[in-house]
């Protein structure tokens, strides 16, 4: 049986209490660099004003998908109209509804009037405000679809996280999910 050195059990022993220890010739991976802070979007100190944006999309569902939720087959509608609504602080309608305009691609962007975080109910604008379809430029795809719930509850509005810092107002851009009108006559399923 091998014998001990003493001067080697003491070195082992001091390499043990310093945090060492044998590797084999593999190394452990660092640990990855911690992900950057989120940037705090907060407006001006000054201000609790906001600019509230909302954009989305607005189609016409395919004969194929109605009935459906789906917009398979959907193609955009251009200058369909839709109507942003936004409920104040005491769950009121707030006086003036903004109306918006697709354009050739079926895209909106409605902009709201600068307005106090403190007007919209519950003092968030994803829960005051809704996106209803209005009206359709096309005869043939007029009939609105529930689609988002679109036509009778109203669309809910989504944070994307688009926003931006301008002078006196904070900028704020929501999103609703994709809206439809439907053809008001389609040829028989077989």
């Amino acid at each position: 049986m091998a014998a001990f050195h003493p001067l080697a059990v003491i070195v082992f022993v001091s390499l043990l209490a310093a945090g060492a220890t044998a590797n084999y010739g593999y190394t452990t991976p660092s640990p990855p660099p911690p992900p950057p802070p989120q940037q705090q979007h907060t407006p001006p100190a000054h201000s609790n004003k906001l600019l509230v944006k909302v954009e989305g999309m607005v189609y016409c569902q395919s004969c194929a998908q109605r009935n459906t939720h789906s917009l398979e087959g959907a193609k955009p509608l251009p200058k369909a109209e839709v109507s942003v609504i936004c409920h104040n602080a005491k769950n009121r309608v707030m006086v003036r509804c903004h109306r918006a305009v697709a354009n050739d691609n079926g895209y909106f962007l409605a902009e709201l009037d600068e307005t106090k975080v403190s007007d919209f109910y519950m003092g968030d604008p994803r829960k005051a405000c809704y996106v209803r379809l209005r009206a359709s430029p096309d005869f043939e795809c007029n009939n609105p679809t529930n689609i988002n719930y679109s036509s009778i509850e109203g669309a809910p509005l989504r944070d994307e996280g688009k926003r931006w810092a301008d002078h006196d107002y904070y900028n704020v851009m929501y999103a609703t999910g994709p809206l439809a009108f439907r053809p008001a006559i389609c040829p028989p399923k077989h």
